[in-house]
């Protein structure tokens, strides 16, 4: 029960933070992509302080509520190269009302100042793991993403490794086939937004467990992720997770 409670966080973190698991805020709606250099101001990701994105994830098919998850940026930080570090806080909440976690979720996420948004996952898996089971020795390795501000249909994307260990047990999750698919307009219930859409094969693997789909990401310029759907090997959906609420 606590691998099982664990492997679900962890995917779940990886899934937002990877796919940009990560969001952005702003108004409701957006105009065209930018076509200005890249910069910090038209990362993938979220760089207003203060704000927090409210994403639900529910089944395809029936449109079942599987969780409610939030990402707060807390503070953005100026370097002194150019770039943005933030701190983030993300919340789960499962579709009874409980979240696997003591308590929140807290990780870093650096903007550069070309735009370029890096994230290390696994670390933060890493460390939802330990505040759910302080008295384990977990581990992490991998997980970096890097998604730059002008990626365009066409584009493909590094693949992402990532591993959290805990005793004799490892789970991984590897990104591949990364590439860009198009630009697409999408509506929902946060608002309208011009987006850019990231295909990717996801790969899961720990003790009695092994699981692979394709995932669709959805993202906009200065938001991050709008939404993330995962879908079956044979491209049939699974679950669809979207921007529902941006809270300033």
């Amino acid at each position: 029960m606590r691998n099982a409670l664990i492997l679900k966080l962890f995917l779940t973190l990886c899934a937002g933070a990877f796919a940009g698991a990560l969001a952005g805020a702003a108004a409701p709606a957006l105009a065209a992509l930018p076509v200005a250099a890249p910069s910090a101001a038209t990362a993938l990701f979220c760089t207003r302080p203060a704000t927090t994105l409210k994403y639900e994830r529910r089944e395809a098919a029936t449109a079942t509520l599987w969780w409610t998850h939030t990402e707060s940026i807390d503070a953005v930080h100026a370097n002194a190269d150019g770039s943005l570090s933030l701190d983030v806080t993300s919340v789960i909440v499962s579709d009874i009302g409980k979240s696997p976690l003591k308590a929140p979720v807290h990780s870093v996420v650096k903007v550069h100042a070309n735009g370029t948004v890096e994230v290390d996952a696994a670390e933060a898996a890493k460390q939802a793991a330990e505040n759910m089971f302080s008295a384990l020795d977990f581990k992490s390795s991998g997980g970096s993403s890097l998604l730059p501000a002008d990626i365009k249909p066409g584009d493909t994307l590094p693949e992402i490794h990532a591993a959290v260990t805990w005793a004799i047990v490892s789970l991984t999750i590897d990104y591949t086939a990364r590439k860009v698919l198009r630009r697409e307009t999408i509506t929902v219930p946060a608002g309208t937004f011009d987006c850019i859409v990231v295909q990717e094969s996801k790969s899961e693997r720990a003790p009695f467990h092994r699981r692979d789909r394709v995932t669709l990401t959805w993202y906009a310029p200065g938001y991050g992720m709008i939404r993330h759907d995962t879908l079956l090997t044979d491209l049939t959906p699974e679950t669809s997770e979207v921007l529902v609420e941006i809270i300033k």
